[in-house]
């Protein structure tokens, strides 16, 4: 089976497994790049925010006893 992509332009199949891989490639190198990246300050305070009310709400409960 051959891919059309474009006006009048085909291109050779390639093997579902063979473009899995390529997919599969891309999607690390690009996440890859992404995870590097520092955390813009706004998601870096409401992560923080999130972890001291977490510690809190443990810290509640273990004195409750719960």
């Amino acid at each position: 089976m051959e891919s059309e992509i474009g006006v009048g332009k085909r291109y050779p199949s390639v093997p579902d497994e063979e473009l899995l891989s390529r997919i599969a490639q891309d999607m690390r190198s690009l996440y890859a790049d992404v995870i590097k990246q520092p955390l813009p300050r706004e998601i870096a305070g409401a992560l923080s925010r999130i972890d001291r009310e977490q510690s809190r709400a443990v810290g509640q409960a273990q004195r409750l006893g719960t």
